[in-house]
């Protein structure tokens, strides 16, 4: 039996890292996912969009998902990224994400051919129906031009096992009303690492956040410090973690993540083309963030 997913706590939206010659690093995603366990990660995100679920061919993102839960071995849930644009597709991919052994998967709103709001619904039905692990539903607006309003969300709730949504809505007033509105029946993650600590605050039981490539360990602290009440503590971290992330959340996304990466002893080698490698005032950036982040203590 797969590790019991559940929505507490930080999961990393793990990067998925090629050799020189662009190949799939399997040896290279071992380390990386011993390294998060090591650091306490609640749990994984594989192939999601900083694992470059839409670079890589179906068959390297089979091999992911295989690969990583033989690593992990049921230490820590594995949420897999089921990204494609058509429900065909994505059932599929959640078919061999739970045949694999995986907690559950990361589903978005069926994008590109711009659907209607019924048709969103009747994605997410269709994927559900067929799936025999938990589904987190993917709120990305800025990345699929689809929303998932509170509307949606409240068809959405009916379905028994769609039972969490990352959240990468900028405006906390609508976070909050999401909550408010759902929060009882779908966990609302966070899903923008900026906006973690507010959202903690606002209720959000967990996040799954990029950044915590890097500092896993600091991001687990942060929300721990912000749950259980030292808001002071958790405002701390949040303005000593902030420059690293305006730092790497930029062009390119993930491939400045990756290049920061070697700056930990854990390289990830560069994300796949068309993306581009980030410039060197941005990895000075995270560089300088780094070296406070190591410096900080949560005792």
């Amino acid at each position: 039996m797969p590790k019991e997913f559940t929505p507490r706590g930080i999961y990393t939206a793990i990067v998925t890292p090629f050799t020189a010659a662009d190949d799939f690093d399997e040896r290279a995603f071992r380390r990386l996912i011993d390294f998060q366990i090591a650091e306490g990660a609640a749990g994984l995100l594989v192939i999601g969009g900083s694992g470059e679920f839409v670079s890589l061919t179906p068959a390297e993102r089979r091999r992911a998902v295989e690969v990583a839960i033989d690593q992990t071995a049921n230490r820590i849930p594995i949420i897999v990224g089921a990204l494609a644009p058509g429900t065909k597709e994505v059932q599929e991919t959640v078919r061999h994400a739970a045949s694999a052994g995986a907690s559950a998967a990361l589903v978005l709103p069926a994008y590109y051919i711009k659907p209607s709001a019924a048709g969103i619904q009747e994605h997410y039905a269709r994927v559900a129906d067929t799936a025999s692990i938990p589904i987190v539903a993917y709120n990305n607006a800025g990345r699929t031009g689809v929303t998932l309003d509170v509307a949606i969300l409240e068809k959405l709730a009916t379905i028994p096992n769609i039972v969490a949504l990352k959240e990468c809505e900028r405006d906390l007033a609508v976070i909050s009303s999401k909550i408010s509105a759902v929060g009882d029946r779908i966990a609302i993650m966070s899903g923008d690492d900026d906006l973690g600590l507010p959202s903690f605050l606002l209720g959000c039981p967990g996040g799954i956040f990029t950044t915590a490539n890097l500092v896993p360990a600091f991001h687990r602290g942060l929300f721990e410090a912000a749950v259980n009440g030292n808001v002071a503590l958790a405002r701390k971290a949040h303005y000593t973690i902030l420059p690293l992330i305006e730092a790497l959340y930029t062009a390119n996304h993930p491939s400045p993540l990756k290049d920061a990466m070697e700056l930990i002893g854990q390289p990830a080698g560069v994300g796949r083309s068309p993306l581009q490698r980030g410039n060197a005032e941005n990895l000075k950036r995270a560089e300088a963030a780094l070296k406070k982040i190591a410096a900080f203590s949560f005792t």
